[in-house]
């Protein structure tokens, strides 16, 4: 959840960029009920905290009217950011799918949740409470995040040619 919402930010800054390049109309202009020119002052508002936040905590620098640019502290962050949320779909799907089948003990129901919350973050497609689904090479990262969690012995990776009777929904789900 907290990653989705970096990456949505980091494209709300993005977007924000593109469009104060054109003149601003704070007046939205409707035709029919729906907003065809100007721009929603409460979507302006929120990417304004949002990078207002990103400036206090030392994260970018503001060098000119509606420019920013990261710090040394803000680079780190970032290289970070995307060590821990590695984008999976710029991978080739080599037409095998990687099954995640997890039985974690009781005792460890916190790493054993955060690892299901992290891979459903991930877009890991859920068939069970403990078996998940993914197109694309992922063996090593999960690898590096079962370690951080002290889970490896309980968590095991099948990759296989077909994945079963909901193949095609889960072909869709991934978009492939």
């Amino acid at each position: 959840m907290k990653g989705d919402f970096v990456i949505k930010f980091i494209e709300a800054i993005i977007e924000t960029g593109k469009e104060m390049n054109e003149v601003w109309n704070w007046e939205p202009l409707y035709y029919k009920g729906i907003r065809v020119k100007g721009h929603n002052y409460n979507d302006f508002k929120k990417s304004y905290k949002g990078i207002k936040n990103l400036e206090q905590r030392g994260i970018i620098n503001k060098i000119s009217s509606g420019n920013y640019k990261f710090t040394e502290k803000g680079r780190k962050w970032f290289i970070s950011y995307m060590a821990r949320h590695p984008d999976f779909t710029k991978k080739k799907w080599d037409r095998k799918w990687r099954i995640v089948i997890f039985d974690i003990p009781e005792e460890l129901h916190k790493n054993r949740n955060s690892f299901r919350a992290k891979i459903k973050n991930l877009g890991f497609y859920m068939l069970q409470k403990s078996v998940f689904v993914f197109p694309y090479p992922c063996e090593e990262e999960l690898n590096e995040l079962c370690s951080r969690l002290n889970i490896s012995d309980y968590v095991d990776v099948i990759r296989a040619d077909s994945i079963g009777f909901k193949e095609k929904e889960i072909k869709k789900y991934f978009d492939i």
